[in-house]
């Protein structure tokens, strides 16, 4: 049996709260925003913690890597964002600059939340911005650096993953401790470079790009949840993009374009937090790509999306209360595979990952 860990508290969170808000749901003893009006009695916060190893150590994303990372280009965050609604309920997102995490890091996590602030599993959503240019983490991907890993980097792992839990936890604990009165508001962007994968040959997609001749289905939707206390300075901002983070293949650490975007948000607004969450992007790229520049070049369209929303749309403002949900799904195995089917299908994804990665 596998268990599949389905949860989507952002979408339940704009989508019930907007549902609220839209049914007129009047605010409850709220801050004033500067035209005087009452507003609903939210709090956030939000904090980030530096998780860029300490130690040269391997990366995750890439199974044609041959080498431990030399290096770094921009550093990696854990940051979280605590949301507590006008009743009282707190939810926590936590996102981190990674290829991804395995289940027993997410359940370590989650335990100790539980016990130390009292929050439920269904009150907590780990997301990740599925940087190739991360530290590998746990079991997480694992196989593809499997046969290439001798104890010490096995160690170097696992006390990174140690250490990560740690960080996770003090990035957490500021934004529950730091709870302010806040309004939210939700809108929606767009930026256009994810390309469908599946359905475009990469050395291509500037030429059909060009003539409006892109294949396959894409989301370039860009959802934006933005957090302003009562003299309306903006405080955090929730953002997502489906795509891959595959700009670049190097072996320095980077939070590729993502974390180019969340940079370029903290650079305009000085005092706020940019979180960032990767969409449904399993068969998009970032295209073309490979260099920093392109990295740095989707970051800005990313951020400018953001900014466009935060400056020039009617944001929505939310004015209802968090709904959670979380569940746990058991699916069984179909039938396993030979060793023969095995080697067959290793041979096909080596003879591919110079052309995926």
């Amino acid at each position: 049996m596998k268990a599949i860990r389905i949860f989507s508290l952002f979408i339940v969170l704009c989508s019930q709260i907007l549902i609220n808000a839209s049914c007129g749901q009047s605010p409850t003893d709220g801050v004033k925003s500067p035209s005087g009006k009452e507003l609903s009695n939210w709090k956030c916060s939000a904090s980030k913690v530096c998780i860029t190893p300490e130690n040269p150590m391997w990366m995750s994303g890439y199974g044609s890597r041959d080498k431990p990372a030399d290096g770094k280009l921009t550093e990696l965050w854990a940051k979280a964002l605590c949301l507590e609604d006008p009743n009282g309920s707190r939810g926590l997102i936590i996102t981190l600059d990674l290829v991804g995490i395995d289940r027993n890091i997410s359940q370590q996590i989650c335990s100790r939340l539980q016990a130390k602030y009292s929050l439920e599993r269904s009150h907590i959503a780990i997301c990740t911005s599925h940087t190739h240019t991360g530290p590998a983490v746990g079991e997480n991907l694992k196989s593809m650096l499997v046969w290439r890993l001798n104890a010490e980097h096995e160690k170097k792992i696992d006390d990174y993953s140690r250490w990560l839990v740690e960080k996770v936890m003090q990035a957490a604990g500021e934004a529950i401790n730091g709870l302010q009165p806040v309004t939210l508001s939700w809108g929606n962007g767009s930026t256009n470079f994810a390309v469908n994968r599946r359905t475009n040959s990469e050395p291509q997609v500037p030429e059909v790009r060009a003539t409006g001749e892109l294949k396959g289905p894409h989301d370039h939707d860009v959802p934006v949840l933005a957090l302003r206390d009562s003299k309306g300075s903006l405080k955090a901002v929730l953002f997502g993009y489906a795509c891959h983070a595959t700009v670049l293949g190097t072996y320095q650490w980077s939070g590729d374009y993502p974390g180019f975007a969340q940079m370029e948000l903290e650079t305009l607004h000085p005092d706020t937090i940019a979180l960032f969450w990767a969409g449904c992007g399993a068969d998009q790229n970032p295209l073309p790509r490979r260099t920093v520049e392109h990295a740095k070049h989707y970051g800005r369209r990313l951020a400018d999306a953001v900014e466009s929303v935060l400056l020039t749309s009617k944001m929505l403002p939310i004015e209802g209360k968090l709904t959670f949900q979380y569940q746990e799904i058991d699916l069984s195995f179909d039938q396993l595979p030979s060793l023969g089917q095995l080697k067959i299908d290793h041979e096909c994804l080596s003879s591919r990952w110079s052309i995926d990665s």
